[in-house]
């Protein structure tokens, strides 16, 4: 902040800090009884009892509901597409991990290894619907890596690292992934798809007509897989390994921009040597205390939400007015769709209904 003249904004008040506090984790406003009891305690370890609350057992079901919309967001295929039971078998994965906190490299690993029947298992919906190891090469290197790969699959990027070498060979880690039942029959989906892994496979540049050596985006190649190894597991082995330079950083930018409304790199998953962090020894450190934590992405928002710079007031002073992504001070932020929703229920006492859902799925 001194490097750049900026002040930053005051602490925030107590009423500000329960508000968004509960909002960031379990996507909700408090309720006013409890908002009272905080505003009334004088103990100066009240906002970290708070926090330990919001993030423990007794809200566990409230967190995994919320942050299960934002994975929905990125992992959740179309049901029109790939079907109505795969979509809610994945949702429901999804909900089950988070309220069990299962940490993040084995939540990473468990959907991209899946296998099995997409009427049993919710994770192989993603390959249901991301058919092709170019398909899903590009989502695990976004969603996973921070890093847009997409135009490498015609052409070398002219001002970024990534090239069509870089791009197939990634994709060579899922070219042996075999499928048998109904594939896509879009609007009607309705019968189950097998998917597993089996020896053969491989993915050719389209230029060199060469096969591709599996390799990820700035990592080693691997020529010497077994066989009869899925080539997969040796990719998530690969990123979650703790000295990897995107996996974690990836994940930590992205649970910031929900805290903040904005990463250290934004958009979140634009990771480029063209555009670095706006602060990247502290995304380097949050990185490295991730991977500490062994990937407990609870106790990364924990270290966030107790951090000055997350309690920082929203308004601002003479130096900071114009900062709209160095972080000091809160900046406003809309309420996602979801949460307005849950919110004008809440304060009205009026129940809401969606198409689709059982009657009481959207109480006060």
């Amino acid at each position: 902040f001194r490097k750049l003249g900026l002040l930053p904004s005051e602490t925030c008040s107590d009423a500000e800090f329960i508000r968004r506090a509960t909002l960031d984790t379990l996507g909700r406003l408090p309720a006013a009884e409890r908002v009272r009891a905080f505003l009334s305690d004088d103990d100066e370890g009240k906002r970290d009892r708070l926090i330990d609350d919001l993030l423990g057992e007794s809200h566990a079901a409230e967190y995994a509901d919320y942050w299960a919309t934002k994975w929905g967001d990125l992992l959740r295929p179309n049901t029109q597409r790939v079907g109505v039971k795969p979509v809610y078998l994945l949702d429901d994965w999804i909900r089950t991990r988070l309220r069990e906190n299962q940490p993040y490299d084995d939540f990473v690993r468990e959907l991209l290894t899946a296998t099995g029947s997409t009427h049993e298992f919710g994770p192989v919906a993603l390959f249901r619907d991301k058919r092709e190891p170019e398909d899903i090469a590009e989502f695990t290197s976004r969603i996973f890596l921070g890093t847009r790969i997409d135009c490498a699959r015609c052409h070398h990027h002219p001002s970024e690292q990534w090239g069509q070498d870089d791009y197939y060979a990634l994709a060579a880690f899922f070219s042996s992934m075999k499928r048998k039942g109904q594939g896509i029959s879009a609007p009607i989906s309705g019968l189950p798809e097998f998917w597993w892994f089996a020896p053969g496979g491989e993915v050719k540049h389209p230029v060199s007509g060469e096969v591709m050596v599996p390799r990820p985006p700035g990592g080693p190649v691997f020529p010497d897989i077994p066989e009869a190894q899925d080539p997969r597991g040796i990719l998530v082995d690969w990123m979650t390994e703790p000295g990897n330079p995107l996996f974690a950083i990836a994940m930590v930018n992205r649970v910031c921009g929900e805290l903040f409304g904005r990463g250290f790199v934004h958009p979140v998953d634009d990771f480029r040597a063209s555009k670095p962090p706006v602060n990247g020894p502290l995304l380097d450190w949050l990185a490295a205390e991730f991977v500490r934590l062994d990937y407990d992405v609870k106790k990364l928002i924990g270290t966030i939400l107790r951090s000055r710079v997350y309690q920082q007031s929203g308004i601002p002073n003479a130096t900071n007015s114009a900062d709209v992504r160095n972080f000091s001070r809160s900046y406003r932020r809309r309420l996602p769709a979801e949460v307005l929703s849950d919110a004008v229920v809440s304060l009205t006492g009026v129940d809401d209904s969606f198409q689709g859902l059982p009657n009481g799925a959207a109480k006060a």
